[in-house]
């Protein structure tokens, strides 16, 4: 009975410290926890808005990249053909030593250029009606300037063809670009037009050079012509004095045998 009664206090007691435990409550903990909490969220939401707003970021580079296309793709841009087959074709220009390849003088008998001029024939009668052939070397300078003109023809022929198809390159090219619904076509072919006017004017400058040969090559003969006849004419002028010199020493008179034949006369006034 005793033993019982002991037990019975002992629950007592136990049951009322723990009735008291769960009682009390920590306010100061719990309002700090639910600050973090709180703050958690806020931090929680900040995250997500930053996501949100990378996925829009990324979003907006894959329109970006989708309207840029593949920059590295140009050969089918339009009007590229054409201007990297004009770039590969070869020029008309000569260089010096091509242009002095097939001068010798012999070439310039016959032209007349077009009619224009009458020509010179390889050969001319004697007074005796025999035919007498003419020194081609002499006209090597005359013939090296018909041939650099010949070539500046070629040359401008050439280009004016070439320019004419370019020409239309560039005329679709600019159409094409008006049309451009990318930014990616938009620049190949702002890049593409950029080169075309470059190369037309590569091709003008085809024709400037060509014609600047020529008045190279007029003043050169001007000059060399000049020279040929200044060492003519002094040639002719040395051995006219180296005849006139002979001829003095050959045919000196001489003057004291004529006093042979004079008679003196006494003077009478």
């Amino acid at each position: 009975m005793k033993r019982a009664f002991v037990l019975v206090l002992i629950g007592v007691a136990v049951g009322s410290r723990c009735f008291g435990q769960w009682a009390v409550l920590d306010a100061a903990n719990l309002s700090q926890s639910a600050a973090n909490y709180a703050a958690m969220v806020q931090q929680v939401a900040k995250q997500g808005e930053q996501i949100s707003n990378q996925v829009r970021q990324i979003q907006q580079f894959e329109d970006q990249l989708k309207r840029m296309g593949n920059m590295a793709d140009i050969k089918a841009v339009v009007g590229f053909p054409e201007l990297k087959l004009d770039l590969s074709l070869p020029t008309k220009i000569k260089t010096w030593a091509n242009g002095l390849a097939g001068v010798n003088g012999s070439n310039l008998f016959g032209d007349s250029r077009g009619g224009i001029y009458r020509a010179v024939a390889n050969e001319f009668p004697d007074f005796d009606g025999a035919a007498v052939a003419r020194d081609a070397a002499g006209y090597k300078p005359a013939q090296e300037i018909t041939s650099t003109v010949d070539n500046f023809k070629d040359v401008q022929n050439d280009v004016y063809a070439r320019r004419e198809e370019l020409r239309k390159a560039i005329a679709k090219t600019s159409d094409a670009l008006q049309a451009a619904e990318t930014d990616a076509e938009e620049k190949k072919l702002q890049a593409v037009l950029s080169a075309q006017y470059s190369q037309l004017a590569a091709m003008d400058s085809e024709v400037t050079l060509s014609a600047a040969d020529i008045q190279v090559k007029a003043a050169e003969s001007t000059a060399m012509t000049s020279a040929q006849n200044e060492a003519d004419a002094e040639a002719r002028r040395k051995l006219a004095q180296q005849e006139a010199t002979k001829i003095g020493t050959t045919f000196k008179p001489i003057y004291e045998h004529i006093l042979l034949y004079v008679k003196e006369q006494p003077f009478r006034p």
